[in-house]
């Protein structure tokens, strides 16, 4: 690849669409890409249509097409690289730049600084491609370590990054592998050790996975599926002649829900949530390791002081309570403290892995052989699986390479090379630590031997994490979501179908979406939601610990309910002074938390699980739900908004919590608005702000969630005299306080809450009391009462969805205001897998074929007649169906129209009688299309064993970590049962059983799915791209 083998060539003409033709080297046609439809044209005639057209760039090779929209694509094309290597006779090349062209209209009109922070992304060192010289070659698949491309052969699309970029051009029937280049992430780093008068390869390769992608502080721990934040497969490979060996180990986060929000004003290291909320994520993650990888040995390198503490302990309690973890070595080391101690305690940790790594052993080959097979992996952590993860994986490396050396190399020249192939993997680990480091935290690996090179790095990683993970982050979710991210219809069918099928067939997006319904079952649930705004925690004890009974009185109005899911806020936990204002404590928070958990135990015998808790200065949210409920709430995410003096400080505003519970997305909003009679404005700009602003993970905001509950302390007045106010509440006349009430009133002319509903106030205004009294504010300012705490909710789906049934204040008097509550009966959407199959299946046949391509011929032509075009245009202009693009390829005519349904009303011109005895024959180009509805539909989430609600141990929950400072002991997890699900066709070391020194024959399929017929036929001996996961397979 000296050359640059891609020239890039566009049309911008004022009375046609905007055309792309993209020419290569390698290639024996060109492609032409006109509205969002891809084709391959021969090269006469790209050569004859370039006379009208433009060269745009040249490029090394094509990533794919990404979709910003349904409408805007853009062509990404690498255009600088460098030479990293060779191995297996493929060059190995790093990108240095990257460029996205517009599919839509010039270049020089598009100003989209996502675009622009893409390409930053991509052209940032930390991709990778392979790429074969020689056509007799065959391609060296970067995401592969060496016994899987032995083995499989299949490209893992944990590491295939552009794969979904991929999809646009096989849509059209292109294949996406023979155009687009595959990008890796992480490192590659290839040396080269001389033999004697031989030449040995060295390489060591990191794979990000990109199932859990993201910068630190945005991503940690696990997501619903088991797949963990900073996850990097590491390959040590050493090839000599035609032997070949590697090694590989493993590292990712801690896969407990965990979070560690950043160095910022107010905000706590790491937050855990309850065991039995991330119990079933953490048992995918090893069943998921166990079947890719066989054995597995747990490596904790956490310390024990901060937060690192209790995620250190919550890790050791899951895994002693785990099914999934059942016979899994797990091994805590604290690195800094052994290490402080003496430098010499990492053999002690060495020794003890030494067993395992002989157990596990390592992947050699010789000539057509395969003499070692690796059955295991060590997985090592740390916080960041950073600096001390690179120390360990380094030591263990070289600790496998002098076994490695003794196979590989023969007796004569052991004895003067083990110490060049060990200085070079001392160098190449080290410069491998750095490059993971500069993608997960954004400066190189904190190494121990410099303090003020440390110290540098740290300072850099503390601006880095402040100032520019989150346009990182966003680059990050643009490049692997596309057009749905932040969508609220391929959010909402996200919910039901795998992200890979939303994302490779959006025109069937709104079809199911309608059709959710047909889909799904409906599930009550009882919801209670709460405010209160308890006046600077003051009296809290009077209510938290000495009068539990009072707090019942606020939670079951009606007698005990068992609710399925308790929302409360509350507002003014700490007094808003300047210091709380600068960092708020957290003692508050934990005094709330447990003795409102302590009051729903005691009432209603079940062990309620907190979901997730947030707090900013004052206002704070808390989330519980029943035990049984946790296994099928999926999603949380958590986001808070500052609104006090213009969004600089957390005196006032909003703390936001989602989930989804079975696929009913929730969001919960307790927000603390501006204070003052006339501050009507201030205050629907607070809210304004907030609903702009909350964003959640996957781009998703406050508007595409299917029910939002939206409460607290909005400050909102009555707009009459104080004297007036009190009168008409002695009298009872609340209805017509309520027309004189800020929030309504501003509610009716739109400026604040649209679509939202609110039940009828029919309880006296909550504000402002004399504590422990039942008289309005008596002092000398003489507040005027008003309807302070309100509850709204907004239904996007069916009215049946959320039904209020009740809409009350509690007389709870420690407070100058009385908390609110109101009760929900809602109908959650539980998925039934055999309907959902059957609507799937009706919807493909019903959206025809995803190319939207169709045949035309004329019986008895070996050409087709170019002059009966037009007349075949206007035919189908009457029947609505434009065409995309139209070529003449011997007896066809073939016509891109806009979509399947299109192409099927194009049908009915078979058997047109055209002028000079001409009969139009019609087909499709993709004549099975409706087989792809007979798919497999994948578990979201299996379902869960049945829990105990009411022996679950009331402390569990304390796994919630509140603040860094509490220095409380951890109690132990309780497990739950792992989901039930059925096995996915995942790569195995564990399931190759090939005997020693037997010759290596052609992979076999572990999935019928996978056979050779269902492959794509290449050239170059390309390896096969994993079938696309629709409409063939879903992963």
């Amino acid at each position: 690849m000296s050359l640059r083998g891609f020239r890039i060539w566009a049309k911008n003409s004022k009375t046609e669409p905007y055309s792309v033709i993209v020419d290569s080297s390698i290639q024996s046609c060109s492609l032409l890409i006109e509205s969002n439809a891809v084709v391959t044209i021969g090269k006469k005639t790209a050569e004859q249509a370039k006379k009208f057209y433009e060269k745009l760039i040249d490029g090394y090779g094509l990533i794919g097409i990404l979709h910003t929209s349904r409408q805007e694509g853009y062509l990404g094309v690498v255009t600088g690289v460098l030479t990293v290597g060779q191995l297996h006779g493929c060059d190995i090349y790093k990108v240095t730049n990257v460029q996205f062209l517009p599919l839509f209209c010039a270049p020089s009109y598009v100003n989209d600084t996502r675009i622009v922070d893409l390409q930053r992304l991509l052209s940032s060192g930390m991709f990778f491609f392979a790429c074969s010289g020689d056509s007799g070659t065959p391609l060296f698949d970067l995401t592969l370590c060496a016994q899987e491309r032995r083995f499989n052969n299949v490209s893992d699309h944990r590491f295939f990054w552009n794969r979904t970029l991929h999809f646009p051009f096989e849509k059209y029937g292109v294949p996406g592998d023979e155009w687009c280049l595959r990008l890796m992430s992480g490192s590659v780093l290839v040396k080269t050790v001389y033999v004697g008068q031989h030449v040995a390869k060295f390489a060591l390769i990191s794979r990000l996975s990109l199932e859990r992608v993201g910068t630190r502080f945005n991503v940690r721990g696990v997501n619903d599926y088991g797949s963990v934040a900073n996850f990097v497969e590491t390959e040590q490979l050493i090839i000599y002649d035609n032997r070949e060996s590697s090694f590989v180990q493993i590292r990712g986060s801690v896969p407990l829900f965990w979070d560690q929000p950043g160095i910022q004003v107010g905000s706590h290291k790491v937050q855990l949530r309850a065991f039995e909320v991330s119990a079933p994520a953490f048992g995918r993650h090893f069943d998921k390791l166990k079947k890719q990888y066989g054995q597995i040995c747990i490596v904790n390198l956490l310390g024990s002081k901060e937060g690192e503490r209790k995620l250190s302990q919550a890790f050791a309690s899951a895994h002693k309570s785990g099914e999934s973890t059942k016979g899994v070595p797990y091994i805590a080391f604290d690195y800094h403290a052994q290490m402080k101690a003496s430098k010499e305690s990492i053999k002690q940790l060495e020794n003890k892995l030494t067993g395992y790594l002989d157990a596990h052993s390592f992947y050699h080959a010789a000539a057509n052989s395969v003499q070692r097979q690796q059955a295991g992996v060590i997985r090592t952590n740390c916080l960041d699986c950073l600096d001390r993860t690179n120390c360990v994986q380094s030591m263990l490396g070289l600790k496998v390479l002098k076994n490695q050396l003794e196979l590989v190399l023969d007796e004569s020249t052991k004895a003067n090379i083990f110490a060049r192939f060990e200085d070079t993997a001392k160098d190449v680990w080290q410069k491998n630590g750095d490059q993971c480091s500069v993608i997960y935290a954004g400066t190189g690996a904190l190494e121990g031997k410099s303090k003020l090179k440390d110290a540098s790095r740290s300072l850099a990683r503390t601006i880095q994490n402040n100032l520019m993970d989150s346009s990182k982050q966003e680059s990050f979710d643009l490049l692997l979501h596309g057009c749905t991210f932040g969508n609220r219809q391929f959010d909402r069918i996200a919910s039901v179908f795998p992200q890979s099928v939303v994302q490779e067939c959006p025109s069937a997006v709104d079809s199911l979406v309608e059709r959710i319904p047909e889909m799904t079952n409906t599930e009550r649930l009882n919801l209670f939601v709460g405010t209160w705004n308890v006046n600077g925690g003051k009296n809290m004890y009077n209510v938290a610990f000495r009068g539990e009974s009072a707090l019942a009185m606020w939670l079951f109005p009606q007698g005990v309910i068992p609710y399925d899911i308790v929302a409360i806020g509350l507002e003014e936990i700490v007094d808003l002074s300047a210091g709380n204002i600068m960092k708020a404590s957290t003692t508050n928070q934990r005094v709330w938390c447990d003795g409102l958990r302590k009051t729903l135990i005691e009432n209603t015998g079940i062990q309620y699980v907190l979901v997730g808790c947030d707090q900013l200065v004052g206002v704070c949210l808390y989330v519980f739900a029943r035990p049984r409920l946790a296994p099928h709430i999926s999603g949380v995410s958590l986001d808070k908004v500052k609104t006090g003096m213009g969004g600089a400080t957390g005196n006032k505003g909003s703390v936001a919590l989602r989930m989804t519970v079975y696929t009913t997305s929730l969001c919960f909003v307790c927000s603390h608005f501006a204070a003052g009679q006339n501050e009507i404005k201030d205050r629907n700009e607070d809210y304004a702000t907030a609903w702009r602003k909350i964003r959640f993970s996957q781009g998703r905001d406050v508007s595409l969630h299917d029910l939002v509950f939206w409460f607290g302390d909005f400050n909102y007045r009555i707009s009459l005299g104080g004297e007036e106010v009190k009168r008409c509440v002695r009298n009872g006349e609340l209805d017509y306080l309520s027309q004189h009430d800020q929030l309504a009133q501003q509610k009716a002319i739109g400026n604040t809450f649209q679509n939202f509903t609110e039940g009828p106030l029919t309880f006296a205004p909550t504000y402002k009391y004399d504590t422990f009294s039942d008289d309005y504010d008596t002092s000398e300012k003489c507040r005027t009462p008003a309807w302070c705490d309100r509850i709204l909710c907004r239904n996007s789906v069916s009215p049946s969805t959320a039904r209020l049934l009740k809409y009350d204040r509690a007389e709870l008097k420690t407070s100058d205001h009385r908390p609110v509550l109101a009760i929900y009966e809602l109908n959650a959407l539980k998925l039934d897998e055999s309907k959902c199959r059957m609507v799937w299946k009706d919807v493909v046949e019903c959206m025809g074929p995803p190319d939207g391509i169709v045949l035309y011929s004329i019986a008895g032509h070996h050409q087709f007649p170019s002059q009966i075009y037009s007349r075949i245009s206007q035919k189908l202009q009457e029947l609505g169906a434009p065409i995309l693009i139209s070529k003449i390829e011997g007896p066809y005519l073939w016509l891109v129209l806009e979509n399947g349904e299109m192409a099927l009303a194009a049908l009915s011109l078979d058997g047109l009688k055209l002028a000079d005895g001409f009969v139009l024959n019609a087909q499709l180009k993709t004549k099975d299309w409706s087989s792809l509805g007979n798919v497999d539909f994948p578990r979201n989430s299996g379902e869960q064993r049945g829990c105990d609600e009411g022996k679950v141990a009331s402390e569990n929950v304390s796994l919630f970590n509140f603040d860094d400072d509490d220095d409380e002991p951890l109690p132990s997890a309780r497990s739950l049962a792992p989901p039930e699900r059925p096995p996915a066709p995942v790569r195995s070391f564990a399931n190759l059983q090939l005997a020693a020194n037997s010759p290596i024959a052609d992979p076999v399929p572990s999935d019928p799915l996978h056979s050779s017929s269902s492959q794509p036929c290449l050239q170059n001996f390309i390896p096969a791209v994993p079938p696309r996961p629709s409409p063939l397979n879903w992963p």
